[in-house]
């Protein structure tokens, strides 16, 4: 049996409904690895049911995690266009209690910092005004492609799913959209990979029983790359279990 992956959907606030959104792109990566993507509407009562019939989990990317998650104030310089707090909630929630269960996650972009933020970590709410010569991670105008180089930590799960280190090096391109990123991880999790300039770009649980990755970049826009199928193929294999 093909595991079921639920997948996180983004959400628009409008004065007279809620619309959630979900990027074809997340299902067509989780159907590739040999998985059923499956559309998670973000209604709370529905967690217990979801976490009991689905196999993983994917949480996917999005707009800016509001910093009172983490306990802190919006930088008065930074440009943070704030996810509705109703997808956050949800989301946090969701994540713990698929925690409890073990079930496998991965975590993409926002859901990569989301999931950081519900273990108790925290994010540089904007890179540039942060991080001191930071590479471009994140387009200017709107459909710019932005590519650059992560390495990969020897001896993680990840370097494991991408094939292993050869001399301790482990260096992927990836393509990247983003403006904010890891600060302190979160509880129970470890720092996997950076990028060149300092910018932490994977973290993943630290407990071996369960299955518990996040990048920060966008895998599932590049469908044909070798390291995208290795990951995801990593995941759905997971979920089987």
């Amino acid at each position: 049996m093909k595991p079921l992956i639920g997948i996180t959907m983004n959400l628009e606030v409008q004065p007279s409904r809620n619309l959630n959104i979900l990027d074809q792109d997340y299902g067509r990566a989780v159907a590739q690895a040999g998985g059923i993507p499956v559309p998670i509407v973000g209604i709370e009562s529905c967690v217990p049911d979801l976490v009991k019939k689905m196999d993983g989990f994917l949480f996917t990317g999005g707009d800016d995690v509001n910093p009172r998650f983490y306990k802190e104030k919006p930088r008065k310089d930074a440009p943070i266009r704030l996810s509705p707090d109703e997808r956050t909630r949800f989301e946090i929630n969701l994540f713990k209690a698929v925690l409890r269960e073990k079930k496998p996650v991965l975590a993409i972009c926002h859901g990569a910092q989301l999931v950081n933020v519900a273990l108790g970590g925290s994010l540089y709410q904007d890179i540039p005004g942060q991080i001191p010569k930071a590479l471009k991670h994140g387009p200017a105008k709107s459909g710019e492609k932005v590519y650059h180089g992560v390495n990969v930590f020897e001896g993680t799960k990840i370097c494991e799913i991408f094939g292993g280190c050869l001399n301790g090096d482990c260096s992927i391109k990836v393509r990247s959209s983003h403006h904010q990123s890891i600060k302190n991880p979160g509880k129970g999790l470890r720092l996997s990979a950076v990028s060149s300039d300092g910018v932490f770009e994977a973290l993943e649980g630290r407990s071996k029983k369960s299955f518990l990755i996040a990048v920060q970049w966008h895998p599932e826009k590049t469908l044909n790359d070798r390291n995208t199928r290795k990951l995801f193929s990593a995941f759905v294999n997971a979920s089987k279990k």
